[in-house]
């Protein structure tokens, strides 16, 4: 077997450049990463800790924030109080031509004429039989036929007049349907009167109120409305009842619009910070705390939002925990959580 050819200077040389550097790796890899770290192991910081979904008492979603994330997220709570108000009743009405009013008014008067008038011809009839009677009886020139029809006469006449007094009455319950007193004023527009329009189903409010605040379109101002009583008939776009008013008659003509506010009854409501509300897609929430670190959205009902303070109808009961700062923050969190939720099972 013949031996292997001596390998020349340069080859020796580069052969042992090569074994320097592969040891110059192999202990700096030793003294950096310590014996035994694998070649892709990473270095980084711990991941901080995440909010997960859990459920609130109610079975519905919750965000469950990870130990330290109530501070991050800078989140305070306050617990809901109560309030008593009387809920604003939005009632839409329309000027009212006026000639049915004065039509009514003018069959009242006519039937009090009537009336009158055969009050006084019964009057006159009665006292023609009591005279017709005392010639009859003295046989002064009265016969019997003078005297039965003296007696018809009399009896024609107060059918009549209880005929009249039907019909007053009858007008006169028509009239004050209305709770007009006269109408003076409404046939050169001085004064209008309008129909307010209650929605179906809401009662008369006990007592009716004296006045309304209203505007309409061609009105100069503000009007304040004179409550004269319920509109007979009721409201024939709602089905429900009306209120009937007087207005200035100062630019109004029959057929506009009017709008007004009619209070409501006092109730009990539920007030939380204007910084405790949120709105999702028009909706109203606040985010109710549930347990330790634990947050659930509440779909709620503004009633009424001050400058500081919002007045809920619907949603949330007196004394439960809202959060009052911070609620925009985890409202972000929650979506967060919701949407990785959603894509970690199969959503998109």
């Amino acid at each position: 077997m013949n031996a292997a050819p001596a390998l020349s200077r340069r080859t020796r040389l580069a052969l042992g450049a090569l074994a320097l550097l592969l040891g110059g790796g192999i202990a700096f890899r030793i003294l950096v990463g310590g014996p035994g770290v694998p070649a892709d192991s990473d270095d980084g910081p711990a991941p901080p800790p995440q909010a997960t979904l859990a459920k609130g008492p109610d079975g519905q979603p919750a965000l469950q924030l990870a130990q330290g994330q109530v501070r991050a997220l800078d989140l305070q709570t306050a617990p809901a109080s109560q309030a008593t108000l009387a809920d604003a009743v939005p009632i839409h009405g329309v000027v009212l031509d006026p000639l049915p009013f004065l039509d009514l008014d003018a069959r009242r008067q006519a039937a009090e004429a009537s009336l009158q008038a055969s009050r006084a011809a019964e009057s006159a009839a009665r006292d023609e039989l009591t005279r017709i009677r005392a010639l009859h009886a003295t046989d002064q020139g009265a016969s019997d036929k003078d005297l039965q029809a003296a007696q018809a006469a009399a009896s024609g006449a107060t059918a009549r007049r209880l005929a009249a007094e039907g019909e007053a009455r009858k007008a006169q319950a028509a009239w004050a349907q209305n709770g007009l007193r006269d109408t003076a004023g409404l046939a050169d527009f001085h004064r209008v009167l309008v129909r307010l329009d209650l929605p179906l189903g809401l009662a008369a409010p006990v007592p009716l109120p004296r006045t309304l605040a209203a505007t309409a379109p061609g009105a100069p101002g503000p009007l304040v409305l004179q409550v004269v009583g319920l509109a007979p008939g009721g409201s024939p776009l709602t089905g429900g009842l009306a209120l009937l008013a007087l207005a200035p008659g100062a630019g109004l003509r029959p057929g506009l619009p009017v709008d007004a506010t009619l209070a409501g009854r006092p109730a009990p409501r539920v007030q939380v910070p204007r910084t405790a509300l949120l709105w999702s897609g028009g909706q109203a929430q606040v985010f109710v705390a549930v347990g330790p670190r634990r947050y659930q959205p509440r779909n709620v009902t503004v009633a009424f939002s001050g400058a500081r303070t919002a007045t809920l109808a619907s949603g949330l009961a007196k004394d439960e925990p809202v959060v009052v700062q911070g609620a925009l923050n985890l409202q972000g969190e929650y979506a967060r959580v919701v949407e990785g939720s959603a894509i970690g099972a199969g959503g998109v």
